[in-house]
């Protein structure tokens, strides 16, 4: 009798503890966290794919899963965003993944137990030698500033630069620098820009072309005086005097405010100035006209009646029975300065005599 119910008694506390362990386990996955979600490239925020939860806690150690949580040892590959705890023989290894978290002992591997590695990992791919921003081409008015800008990357630093214009290598200032800031103070200014980079090891790599163009602001004359100069040294010197006074715009007088420093005026023996009185303001093309008998260096000469020689009567360049000085010397305001349209003065011959002496003007 009393072994039967000893008997008894074993199998119900065999069963108790199965049943015990079954409650056990059904509630420890119970308190497992709620599936993940996972967003692909180009997905929306209403269509994500789920993940089976049991994948959370089914990575193995030596897996390293992604986004997960690893209990235990840490694996070799340490995949980004993992968060290991315990010991480990090897985690993080590789150093591929960014932004884990190792807490616990570690191996061999990047992250050290209990460190933490803030990101990036591995090799980092390393970039070539290229130009990241090229200068870009720019209308600008005559007078205003103009910029252009190279910025390189990769290769061997320092850089240098070497700027060309219409296919020149420029000198100067901004002739070696990233940058050139200047201002449209000359049409010469107008062309074509790149540049060539080189790096410290003597690679190079040439920009973009960038094209830059020089406009005339709408501006009027303003009454008052207006020059030109002979003396060629001082050209060369300022560089944009020749061709507003001979150059393939035409030929322009300049109005005061253009000698910007106060030397033209104050030297004329040297600049050898000639100065024009403007009586009246003019607006943007209008026209003006000057008298043949005035004489501005580079644009009239006046020529002597061609019967002078033999009627002394009669000034160099006064009109008589034989000539008359015909025409003008007509000009356009364009943003203060007065560009020569026409030149029509000549000597014409009264056909009442008959004075083979001919001439003219120019």
């Amino acid at each position: 009798m009393n072994t039967r119910i000893l008997k008894k008694i074993r199998k119900f506390r065999v069963f108790s503890g199965l049943l015990i362990m079954s409650l056990t386990v059904l509630s420890f996955q119970n308190c497992a966290p709620a599936p993940m979600e996972e967003k692909t490239e180009g997905s929306t925020s209403g269509s994500s794919t789920s993940k089976d939860s049991s994948s959370i806690w089914n990575s193995r150690p030596s897996s390293g899963g992604g986004n997960g949580v690893t209990i235990g040892g840490g694996g070799s590959s340490g995949g980004g965003g993992t968060v290991g705890v315990g010991s480990g023989s090897s985690g993080g290894n590789s150093g591929s993944g960014g932004g884990s978290i190792g807490v616990g002992g570690g191996g061999s591997g990047g992250s050290s137990g209990g460190g933490v590695n803030p990101g990036g990992g591995g090799t980092p791919s390393q970039t070539g030698f290229r130009i990241v921003t090229q200068p870009q081409g720019v209308t600008v008015q005559e007078g205003a500033q103009y910029n252009l800008e190279v910025v390189a990357t990769g290769g061997t630093q320092p850089y240098s630069f070497q700027w060309y214009k219409d296919s020149k290598a420029m000198t100067g200032i901004w002739g070696t620098y990233s940058f050139i800031s200047d201002n449209a103070t000359s049409y010469s200014k107008e062309g074509t820009y790149y540049v060539i980079v080189k790096d410290a090891t003597g690679k190079s790599i040439q920009s973009t072309l960038a094209r830059v163009s020089i406009s005339e602001p709408a501006v009027g004359c303003t009454a008052g005086s207006y020059f030109t100069f002979t003396e060629a040294a001082y050209d060369a010197a300022y560089g944009y005097f020749p061709e507003y006074f001979d150059g393939p715009r035409g030929k322009f007088l300049l109005h005061s405010s253009y000698d910007t420093l106060n030397f033209l005026y104050n030297n004329r023996n040297f600049t050898k100035l000639s100065d024009y009185n403007v009586p009246a303001n003019l607006s943007y093309l209008q026209q003006t006209t000057v008298s043949c008998r005035t004489t501005i260096p580079r644009i009239h000469t006046p020529q002597p009646n061609p019967s002078y020689q033999y009627d002394s009567g009669y000034g160099r360049f006064d009109d008589n029975g034989y000539w008359t000085y015909h025409g003008r010397i007509s000009f356009e305001c364009r943003n203060k300065k007065l560009k020569l349209l026409t030149n029509t003065c000549q000597w014409v011959h009264n056909p009442n005599y008959n004075n083979a002496d001919g001439g003219g003007g120019n």
